[in-house]
């Protein structure tokens, strides 16, 4: 597996995962920069747009999903998220504006030549994903394991989605190509946000960012990540004392806002074994209410509290820009 992040916080999100034989198998997650800043980041790293066989969505608030109009409109790549995101991610597309992360709202635009409803499948079935008007071909996956509180709905005027997309709902596995998708719930003022756990020939990535709290669930899922990336937003401090107004402050620090760094540090302690994960990369930090110092310095303050040895993980905190690039061959050096 090789990850790249392509930018992180709240000018934009967005990650590359290849997997399989010389990365056949492309997924982008989420897709919160614009257009032309994906394309040239991706454009750095060898990679174009046309290759990307899918794009996993988290959540959808703007600095997520920016992107995706003009996706949606040149390539033919599916949406993959959870029924209600995806149709959050439709009301976006029809009023014309996101929201985003601190309530505001920015454009959305994109032209539909029709529309398209999705079909409700039965865990363990194949799936053959819908598409616009697009001259695309399908694509084949599985899907498997979902939670019974996210079945699917039958297809009715109100759940019509007019863009390629497949449902995979919170807590279910989905196979695409080379690489094992799990879904599961996060805390976040969102639809219906998660996070990700990607598998991939033996190697685990593990996606947490825009959650107020961490829950037993998510903490499941990040103890068998080998590179774990995990939001560390705020230092407390920092913000209370910081320029936000009162309201905004209180969003952030609520436990559908953001993960501070003590909570970040916390999280870490609860799934920390001297086998699990060996790379740790600090996402989605505030411009105003953090520093990378500051993000790197308590982790390590909350490590060392715990006697665990820093040689064993590597920290790192992603910029907004292009960030931090992992390789699964580090796994066997």
């Amino acid at each position: 597996m090789r990850v790249v992040s392509l930018g992180s916080g709240s000018s934009g999100n967005a990650l590359l995962v290849e997997a399989g034989p010389q990365g056949r198998t492309k997924l982008l997650l989420d897709a919160g920069l614009s257009t032309r800043t994906l394309a040239t980041r991706l454009a750095s790293v060898g990679i174009s747009l046309s290759q990307i066989q899918a794009i996993l969505i988290t959540h959808e608030h703007s600095d997520h999903v920016l992107a995706l109009p003009q996706l949606i409109n040149r390539y033919a790549f599916p949406v993959v998220a959870n029924s209600k995101t995806l149709r959050a991610i439709q009301d976006g597309l029809r009023s014309g504006v996101w929201r985003t992360d601190a309530g505001r709202t920015v454009a959305a635009k994109i032209q539909v030549e029709e529309s398209v409803s999705y079909i409700p499948v039965s865990a363990g079935k194949e799936v053959e994903v819908t598409t616009t008007s697009l001259e695309a071909s399908s694509t084949i996956v599985e899907l498997d394991h979902p939670e019974s509180g996210d079945t699917l709905e039958r297809a009715t005027p109100q759940a019509q989605l007019t863009f390629p997309h497949q449902i995979l709902p919170i807590g279910a596995h989905l196979t695409i190509g080379d690489i094992e998708v799990t879904s599961f719930a996060i805390s976040h003022d969102a639809t219906a946000p998660c996070g990700y756990l990607l598998h991939a020939g033996g190697c685990r990535i593990c996606l947490v960012t825009d959650s107020g709290e961490v829950t037993p669930a998510m903490l499941e899922q990040m103890q068998h990540a080998d590179l774990l990336i995990l939001e560390s937003n705020h230092d407390r401090e920092r913000l209370v004392r910081g320029p936000y107004p009162w309201h905004l402050k209180r969003r952030i620090l609520s436990p559908t806002g953001h993960l501070s760094n003590d909570q970040a540090g916390e999280a870490i302690l609860q799934i920390w074994r001297e086998v699990g994960m060996r790379w740790l990369w600090l996402a989605h930090l505030s411009r105003t209410n953090n520093t990378p110092a500051l993000a790197l310095e308590s982790m390590r303050l909350y490590l060392r509290s715990a006697n665990i040895n820093p040689a064993h993980i590597r920290i790192s905190a992603l910029p907004p820009t292009m960030g931090q690039v992992w390789d699964s061959t580090q796994l066997w050096l």
